[in-house]
Order: structure tokens, then C-alpha cells, then sequence
């Protein structure tokens, strides 16, 4: 039989890299009421393209939308999740990997586009890649909004855009809540303090050190990559769960994996270790760019 993923079992630790997919899921209905926790999957994770959906009781939304409007919704019928459920699209920062479908999506659905202004006005610059966008709305980072059922946290994080944005998601009267830390060059103080007692993380671990050092990439790309405008590496990722695990931390999600500086064994096998020797009990998860992760409760 083809193995379909890696795993460790034991007492007290399970672990899980997904690498594709052979089950289905139930279609998830619009307007019905969910008997379950808020659920998770990232559909696209790399620097080909980023999108994530946060399924609530009731609706769902979309985090960035960075591959076309036809494969995020092929992605979402991978998962089982109906498109027509998704409320809003929430973008974190201008860069392509993140905008490309946005606004298809966001016409195609009718739903409301929710973006920094700065960020917006950024897009606009760089050739008006959302295009036309008929619902509009803007956040500002540091002040908490709501949407439906969401309560939704945005706050800034240091990257190689104009204000990028990262977000720490809940439902309202839930003790479950999300967070989501990608495309950062080093955890402020600020985002440390952000980010306490998730019960699930999506973290970013782009790349393994060596091999960026030792890679293809001019000397300068590998200095912004892992610069303090750049990207979090494998280290440094393991050194910030370190400061923020807590006993109800259920999943740490692995995320933004650069497909030249990394790999999932590598980024998987270096979170497993510190997790094993701190005797820390949780889920952990790799995210991938052409396979989305499955549903995972929050």
C-alpha cells in the first residue's frame, strides 16, 4: 500500500506530516449549524502561494488567497469545505503569494474583503493586484473587531512589507482559539505577548539554516531571508514554542516551508525533537504547498 504519511505514535505524543490525501470528508453545508470545535486547514503553505480557511459553527473564513480562485477552490473541495460557507477573506500583508486570488474570490463569492490600509493602498502601487473590490473593509492592527461569529485579533509583526499583519482568531464564548504567525523576520515582544496560550498555532518555519547558507540563493536573498525584516528558520521557530508552550496547546502547525532552503522531514524532525525532550504533549503538523493539511480542531 502507498504510504500517505509519516507518523509517531505513543502514550504520550503524536505527530503528523501530511503528504496527500485519500480520504473525503463531509461537505460542509451553508447556514448549517455545526456540532464541533472551530476547525483549521491550510490549504496552500510556500512561496508559491498561501491560503488558510477557519471554519466556524456557522461560517468560515479565508486567510489570504495566494494561489487562483480555481485552485483555492479546488482546495476547499479537497477538505470537504463548500465554498458558499466562506464570509470574508482577511489578507496579511501585499505580497503575491498571498493576494493573487483575493479578489476573484472575494467578486466571486460577494464577500467582504478585510485588509490594513496601508497594506491596500500598497496593493494598489504594486499594479492594483486585488483589482476591483466592492466590499471593502478596514482593520487596524492592534484593534480587535468582530465578523459573525469570529472575534478576530490583528497585530503587527516585523516583514519586508508595509504592515504586515498577523492574526490570533476565536469564536465568541469559546475557550478555543487560534493563532496564525507566518512571514516574520523575529518575534517581537509585542508578538510574543500576542500569541500566549493558543490552543492551536500556525508557526512558520521556512528554512533549515545550512541550507540556506550552503543553497543556490545571492548572497543578498539569503541575508533578507534570514534577516529581522525576513523569515522565521527551524530554530528559531522551536526556540519561540519554548517560550510560549502551555499545557492546553493542542496543535503546532509547521508553516511557509521554502521548498529551496527546507524540507517537511527537516522542519518536522526538528520541532519533534525539542517537543520529545521537553516531554511536551501535542499535535504537530507540517503544512505543505500543493497538498492541503486536513480539518484539524482548533
Amino acid at each position: 500500500p502507498r504510504i500517505t504519511h509519516l507518523s509517531i505514535l505513543s502514550s504520550k505524543h503524536f505527530f503528523s506530516i501530511n503528504l496527500t490525501r485519500n480520504h473525503h470528508l463531509k461537505s460542509l453545508q451553508k447556514n448549517k449549524f455545526y456540532e464541533w470545535l472551530m476547525k483549521i486547514s491550510l490549504l496552500a503553505s510556500g512561496s508559491k502561494g498561501n491560503s488558510i480557511v477557519v471554519v466556524g459553527k456557522k461560517s468560515a473564513l479565508m486567510i489570504d488567497a495566494g494561489l487562483s480562485g480555481k485552485k483555492i477552490f479546488e482546495r476547499l473541495e479537497m477538505v470537504g469545505v463548500d465554498k458558499e460557507i466562506i464570509s470574508a477573506i482577511l489578507v496579511t500583508h501585499e505580497h503575491s503569494d498571498h493576494v493573487r486570488g483575493a479578489g476573484i474570490i472575494s467578486r466571486k463569492l460577494k464577500i467582504p474583503l478585510y485588509i490594513n490600509e496601508l497594506t491596500y493602498s500598497e496593493t494598489k502601487q504594486r499594479g492594483n493586484r486585488l483589482g476591483k473590490i466592492d466590499r471593502l473593509q478596514f482593520f487596524e492592527n492592534g484593534v480587535s473587531f468582530e465578523f459573525g461569529d469570529f472575534l478576530i485579533h490583528p497585530f503587527s509583526v516585523p516583514h519586508d512589507s508595509i504592515n504586515n499583519s498577523c492574526f490570533r482568531i476565536s469564536e465568541i464564548n469559546s475557550d478555543e482559539d487560534l493563532v496564525i504567525l507566518t512571514d516574520l523576520g523575529f518575534p517581537t515582544k509585542l508578538v510574543k505577548n500576542k500569541i500566549k496560550n493558543p490552543s492551536t498555532i500556525v508557526l512558520e518555519s521556512n528554512h533549515d539554516i545550512g541550507k540556506l547558507i550552503n543553497g543556490p540563493y545571492e548572497w543578498h536573498l539569503k541575508q533578507r531571508i534570514k534577516g529581522k525584516n525576513g523569515h522565521l528558520s527551524n530554530d528559531q521557530a522551536g526556540e519561540l514554542m519554548l517560550e510560549i508552550f502551555h499545557p492546553k496547546l493542542k496543535n503546532i502547525i509547521l508553516a511557509h516551508l521554502s521548498e529551496e532552503n527546507n524540507e517537511p522531514e527537516i522542519a518536522f524532525n526538528s520541532m519533534k525533537k525539542l517537543i520529545l525532550e521537553n516531554k511536551i504533549n501535542c499535535n504537530l503538523y507540517v503544512a505543505l504547498q500543493h497538498t492541503p493539511t486536513e480539518l484539524i480542531e482548533v
